[in-house]
């Protein structure tokens, strides 16, 4: 319907050439639609072949004279040579039925305007056993999770994104799409737990789930403790030589095969080195302009200088403690 009406008002775009002149003293002859030699089904094959070679251009309907880019000359619905002879009432249906199976799918071009697409007929047919039986609408929420990619949008976005402002509507979409097995949810560590929607074959940024370190976004605090001390080990064996992120990583996967059910990453195992220099455990051996995964550590060596226990009491090295200091001596009688 919407989409057909479109590529049907690409044809103002200039491909069409006028009606010669009247002759003298008589009228202008009647423009003949020129559908010989193509039948319904010829002309959504011909489609098709031009939209394989190439995509076709189309021109939106409140810009129909729009000029296409360059790389679309010839490939647009009127100025493309293969279609010259196609009537373009009979065009513009097999582009509405050819959308309809899904043969042919309508994108947003980067210079402008929109495109057809060509579909094969086994993805086609995926397509249909996918989304048979979707409305406009829900079809429209799931493009909107799909343009989202792996950044995932919360319900109050697909209310904008949209145009549905019935937040009842939109979550009743969303319930149906989930158990579809469209779309699945999750959550962000940075909103708790406040539900996010994304593509049930994707898996959500990590700068969203927080990766490996949080479950369900909750921080594992069992599986950064089993780390931490795995990765404190290997720098206790390997004092003097220390060890690169990239050898901490392997041998934490090696170590931890039937511990934890996940390989970390080399950003998260930076994290983790990180933190063991934040503790006071290890230095740098290299200053850190190498690539993460070359970056080198040891052990910090331990201090040489002795605890004075008498230095920590409060008031001992005070001059007026010499004298008898009177808070010293109600100290010391705690």
């Amino acid at each position: 319907g919407e989409m057909s009406s479109e590529a049907g008002s690409s044809s103002g775009g200039g491909g069409t050439s006028s009606a010669p002149p009247p002759e003298e003293g008589g009228e202008r002859p009647a423009k003949k639609a020129r559908t010989e030699g193509h039948s319904a089904a010829s002309v959504e094959e011909l489609l098709l072949e031009c939209c394989r070679e190439h995509p076709q251009w189309i021109a939106p309907q409140d810009q129909t004279g729009m000029t296409p880019p360059k790389d679309y000359t010839n490939h647009t619905l009127d100025t493309n040579p293969k279609l010259e002879g196609v009537d373009q009432k009979m065009l513009t249906e097999a582009v509405g039925r050819l959308l309809g199976k899904s043969r042919l799918t309508l994108a947003n071009h980067p210079k402008g305007g929109r495109c057809l697409r060509y579909v094969s007929a086994e993805v086609a047919q995926q397509q249909v056993e996918r989304f048979g039986g979707l409305s406009a609408n829900e079809l429209l929420v799931y493009q909107k999770i799909e343009e989202a990619k792996n950044r995932g949008l919360f319900q109050k976005d697909l209310k904008a994104k949209t145009g549905i402002t019935n937040p009842n509507v939109i979550k009743s979409i969303v319930d149906k799409l989930v158990r579809r097995r469209l779309i699945k949810d999750f959550t962000s560590v940075h909103t708790g737990k406040k539900k996010m929607y994304i593509l049930a074959d994707l898996e959500p940024s990590a700068e969203l789930t927080g990766g490996n370190w949080y479950t369900n976004g909750e921080l594992d605090v069992d599986l950064v403790d089993t780390c931490y001390k795995m990765a404190h080990a290997l720098f206790k064996a390997k004092q003097q030589e220390g060890a690169s992120v990239k050898e901490v990583q392997s041998f934490i996967l090696v170590k931890s095969k039937g511990v934890i059910k996940c390989d970390l990453t080399c950003e998260e195992v930076l994290q983790l080195v990180g933190t063991l220099v934040y503790d006071g455990l290890l230095q740098p051996m290299d200053k850190q302009n190498q690539p993460a995964p070359e970056r080198r550590y040891r052990l910090l060596p331990a201090p040489t200088t002795t605890h004075e226990h008498y230095s920590s009491i409060p008031l001992s090295i005070c001059p007026v403690s010499q004298g008898g200091s009177q808070q010293l001596e109600y100290w010391l009688s705690l």
